[in-house]
């Protein structure tokens, strides 16, 4: 698996919707996993819900998946650029 760049949270979505389907699981496979429900995989792929952080890191860690944090490069002339994609 080669680094993602996630930029918002439509990529967090679309990263772990293509991580679900690469693993052979299905929607309702995955909620089973979380303790959720295939409804509410199904709407937070779709940008229904919001997850909390939690089950978001919950549904990584079952994919195997891990996160690197790395600071961002910030315009010096208006670092509140930085979070404009939130």
């Amino acid at each position: 698996m080669s680094n993602m760049h996630i930029r918002s949270v439509d990529d967090v979505r679309r990263f772990l919707r293509e991580e679900r389907k690469r693993r052979g699981l299905t929607q309702g496979q995955l909620a089973d996993l979380t303790a959720t429900s295939q409804k509410w995989v199904s709407d937070f792929e779709r940008g229904r819900v919001d997850p909390p952080m939690s089950i978001v890191l919950k549904v990584l860690v079952l994919l195997g998946v891990t996160i690197a944090f790395s600071p961002a490069t910030i315009s010096a002339s208006d670092p509140a650029d930085a979070g404009s994609e939130f």
